[in-house]
């Protein structure tokens, strides 16, 4: 087996996630499945962070870490999200399990044009045909 595909090192505090929508795609995708560990230490801008904000559980990408506030910012998002207090900040993304196959590196494209690209046109394409659909 390859050795990004190894599940033995899987720490026991870690906590999947399902991801859902296309506001980090490629480097997470609806379906997959984000490992999320604690943070250890203070993370690193262009980390993706699972935060806590008041509708919904979120996976992004660390902007800015300052004392009192976070700037995240989900890959193919024209701005960052509101600003969040550290404390809503649950842990970091260190893995993705994708079509049952967990993949340890590789996986974190960053952001792409192709990425704000796909979502513009899936926004507009959905206003065409009268639909409404959530980030």
């Amino acid at each position: 087996m390859p050795p990004n595909t190894s599940v033995q090192a899987v720490p026991p505090d870690l906590r999947w996630i399902p991801v859902q929508g296309d506001s980090m795609w490629p480097s997470l995708r609806s379906g997959d499945h984000a490992g999320v560990e604690p943070l250890e230490g203070m993370p690193r801008p262009g980390d993706v962070l699972l935060a806590r904000f008041d509708h919904a559980l979120v996976l992004h990408r660390l902007r800015r870490w300052e004392p009192g506030a976070v700037a995240l910012r989900g890959d193919n998002a024209a701005h960052e999200d509101p600003p969040l207090p550290a404390s809503r900040v649950l842990g970091r993304v260190r893995r993705i399990r994708r079509g049952g196959v967990v993949l340890e590196s590789g996986w974190d494209v960053g952001p792409r044009w192709l990425g704000r690209l796909r979502v513009a046109v899936k926004w507009r394409l959905a206003a065409l045909l009268g639909r409404r659909g959530g980030r």
